[in-house]
């Protein structure tokens, strides 16, 4: 390498780990101008990458590879062939492209003697693994090496995939524990590298996400939006790893937050990002689901039916639409797939409530057995929290008196917890539980659910606690006086033209015709002296108080 070359690849390298990216393109692209070395080709892969042209970040590390290949080192090589491996698969899903790689990397390093690289290779390589087993056994290994080395990158990285492999086997504390510790080394400095550094973060937001553990990612996350700002080395969206934490922000009821990141993302990863792009779509499926949006949940789903995290929203929209043996269908196969633990906790909790709505009783007791086993197995509240949503539903619809002792402590969890939507959900089920004993409990229960789901733009779950207030004999809501002329009922529609929402729609949310429906809103404009549907939307906005249960 030139002198001159060098000293560009050095700086560039340097800009690099400060994560000033221009000034890193810059450098090394001059460098490349003067000879295309591995360690310059590399180095504008990882600038391409942070900037989030992953097509250039292929072309120039796949570049390196056959520099390095050249030159004889063939653990750098190994290394470039795991990032290859990454993109290929994450990025583009082309898994069968990954496994050629992650082959040529094990290949590569096989000859390479006892080396740090060899860790590396194990560590990406339990990215791709077939089987939880398979991916202990090969962080086990880059722990082993990273320690043997002083490698401080690889061994906080190897924790936190521990941590993460720990929490799939349902033990939460050891899991967190671990990944706490290794975040924490991340934000203080000891580990250097960026990637490395992203990736720390994106599984604590994985764990998170599948756990439920809403508190910590927030704490974290607070953490994480600090160091960006202090250090200015890394993108947020990087930090985030986006689609976890949307996932996330949906658990903690954060909706329009999550709906605006994932939007953004189905857009960024249009261009044929395949394995990013999957990823967001299935989650903000689920987010259309929660919020009664079925078609266009359906629609984002189709041709992404085998994505592990497609599994909830497909078996709801089953059960939602009456399909209940299809949806028992779909959580159990998925089941099966699914390692013990707290993972399958939500999917059992689904399937007892789709065995409920069944009427298979004593199936719905045999799924909150296990939900029982797992939450004593993992001491993880959230479970011992779905456990008793699960019992407490299944002994409500057996008319049993334990139902509204486990239901109130399921609500109680959900609240601990920040799970603002389930919590509400628990809340509606309390006042169905409550209905005959205790009417005027049922009805203020109802009506705070009715409120969160409100708030939460839950339509259909909405829908249903304003119905079964109906089914009470009582109001949805308790209207102010100081609308004129307009019933109740011509203030809710009101309420509902302010929302866009079409006749039909209105008709569907209210459970009365669209004819019934057209009638009110005539009545709404000749009542209030307006023209059109636009006028009353302006009016709701201005003139319309709020309401409390």
């Amino acid at each position: 390498m030139k002198p001159q070359e060098a000293e560009s690849v050095q700086r560039g390298r340097d800009a690099l780990r400060i994560g000033d990216w221009a000034m890193a393109r810059s450098l090394l692209e001059a460098a490349v101008e003067i000879e295309a070395t591995p360690e310059a080709l590399d180095g504008l892969g990882q600038v391409h990458y942070w900037q989030g042209d992953y097509t250039a970040a292929i072309t120039y590390r796949e570049r390196a590879y056959a520099a390095f290949r050249a030159r004889g080192d063939d653990r750098s090589a190994a290394i470039m062939a795991c990032w290859l491996a990454y993109l290929h698969g994450f990025v583009y899903g082309n898994f069968a492209a990954s496994s050629g790689w992650v082959g040529r990397a094990r290949s590569l390093i096989e000859g390479a003697g006892d080396c740090a690289e060899r860790g590396w290779v194990a560590f990406m390589s339990a990215l791709f693994a077939n089987d939880l087993e398979e991916t202990e056994r090969r962080v086990a290994e880059s722990m082993r090496i990273a320690k043997r080395f002083g490698d401080t990158d690889l061994q906080f990285g190897a924790l936190s995939a521990a941590g993460c492999c720990l929490v799939e086997r349902g033990r939460v504390r050891e899991d967190m524990a671990r990944l706490d510790e290794a975040v924490a080394a991340a934000t203080s400095g000891e580990v250097k590298d960026l990637s490395t550094v992203a990736d720390i973060y994106c599984k604590m937001l994985f764990a998170c996400e599948l756990a439920l553990d809403v508190r910590r990612a927030e704490q974290w996350m607070a953490v994480a939006q600090a160091f960006v700002r202090r250090s200015n080395s890394l993108p947020v969206s990087a930090i985030y790893c986006r689609t976890y934490y949307c996932g996330v922000l949906t658990a903690a009821g954060r909706w329009a937050e999550a709906e605006s990141e994932l939007e953004a993302s189905v857009r960024t990863y249009e261009p044929g990002y395949r394995g990013l792009r999957s990823g967001a779509l299935v989650r903000l499926a689920d987010l259309r689901v929660r919020q009664g949006r079925l078609e266009e949940a359906t629609q984002l789903l189709a041709g992404h039916e085998q994505d592990p995290y497609a599994m909830r929203p497909i078996a709801r929209l089953h059960l939602i639409r009456g399909d209940v043996e299809l949806a028992a269908a779909v959580l159990r196969r998925h089941l099966a797939l699914t390692g013990e633990g707290i993972v399958q906790a939500p999917l059992l909790t689904l399937l007892a409530e789709v065995e409920v709505a069944a009427g298979r009783l004593e199936n719905a007791r045999a799924i909150c057995a296990r939900l029982d086993k797992i939450a004593s197995e993992s001491r993880a509240p959230l479970a011992r929290t779905l456990a008793q949503f699960a019992a407490g539903m299944t002994s409500r619809s057996a008319g049993e008196d334990d139902a509204t002792e486990l239901l109130e402590a399921a609500l109680a969890g959900f609240a601990a917890a920040g799970l603002l939507h389930e919590e509400a959900r628990a809340r509606l089920e309390l006042a169905r539980a409550l209905a005959e004993t205790n009417p005027k409990v049922a009805i203020a229960e109802a009506r705070i659910a009715l409120e969160r789901f409100e708030q939460l733009s839950a339509a259909r779950d909405a829908d249903e606690a304003a119905g079964f207030l109906r089914r009470l004999g009582t109001s949805p809501r308790r209207w102010p006086k100081s609308l004129g002329a307009l019933t109740k009922r011509e203030t809710e529609v009101l309420t509902l033209l302010a929302e866009g929402l079409s006749n039909e729609q209105i008709a569907g949310r209210l459970f009365i015709s669209p004819r019934t429906a057209e009638h009110h809103v005539s009545n709404i404009l000749a009542k209030l002296g307006l023209t059109s549907r636009a006028e009353a939307t302006a009016y709701a906005v201005r003139n319309l108080p709020s309401w409390s249960p």
